[in-house]
């Protein structure tokens, strides 16, 4: 498996993979990714922001994901908690693995990249939010030593969980 930057060839792949985890949610009554986003304008906008990567498998796309050192504006204002950390950390986005590869670690291969990534490059922390409906990303995060910290806002209002990863030798 290799992972690398995602290129403008790989939105329509990228698209079977966010489909599925849509139709996913939606029959697990969530209603997170149901309007519309992430869509193949989001993911070039993540490609021209040089942020988007992709899993590969065989010659085939098995997962996606974005990592950001820009910062979150949305995470700006926690209510129910607190981050972790207060200086800058990495931000986790739009993460979906191929529903045939669902079982085979492929996010937690992805979660090891970004994390050597954020630390090659001075990051102390990992942020992601989720759904609060969404129990298998939130398990997963547990399960790779993420911190349940409280509640963000998006832009449109919906609440969303959000967790935060102190990275090795930082806490």
């Amino acid at each position: 498996m290799i992972i690398r930057k995602t290129e403008t060839h790989d939105i329509p792949d990228i698209m079977v993979i966010i489909e599925q985890a849509k139709a996913y949610f939606k029959a697990h009554g969530v209603d997170q990714w149901q309007t519309g986003y992430p869509n193949p304008e989001s993911i070039q906008e993540d490609i021209n922001s040089n942020e988007s990567y992709v899993i590969i498998d065989n010659e085939s796309i098995c997962g996606t994901s974005m990592l950001s050192f820009k910062g979150e504006p949305t995470y700006d204002e926690i209510e129910g908690g607190t981050w972790l950390t207060t200086g800058p950390s990495a931000v986790i986005h739009r993460m979906a693995i191929d529903e045939t590869y669902k079982g085979k670690n492929i996010a937690g291969k992805l979660l090891t990249y970004f994390e050597t990534l954020c630390i090659e490059c001075g990051f102390l922390s990992i942020k992601i939010d989720t759904h609060g409906k969404n129990q298998s990303m939130q398990a997963f995060l547990k399960k790779q030593g993420f911190e349940y910290c409280g509640v963000i806002y998006l832009e449109d209002g919906a609440p969303r969980v959000a967790f935060e990863k102190v990275l090795v030798g930082q806490k």
